[in-house]
């Protein structure tokens, strides 16, 4: 049943971190209160490396705690 499962089933580990994600980090970074970020937009360079930080991160994470893509189901058997 397990090798059923895992031939029939696609889910991705695909996770993109959304900007109000990398301002809380950008903010925790700079010891800045995420409320002051809240009208404004990172610098293209502070995005991309707050998205690479954030990424990174997530990857070290156990698998059942990682953000998948893939119908419910799949994603339940993940």
């Amino acid at each position: 049943m397990v090798e059923a499962i895992i031939l029939g089933t696609y889910t991705q580990f695909v996770y993109d971190p959304s900007e109000d994600e990398c301002k809380q980090l950008y903010a925790r970074m700079r010891k800045v209160a995420v409320a002051s970020l809240e009208h404004t937009k990172l610098s293209a360079q502070d995005d991309k490396e707050m998205k690479a930080r954030l990424i990174v991160a997530e990857s070290k994470l156990l698998n059942v705690n990682r953000r998948c893509k893939g119908d419910a189901s799949e994603t339940g058997l993940v």
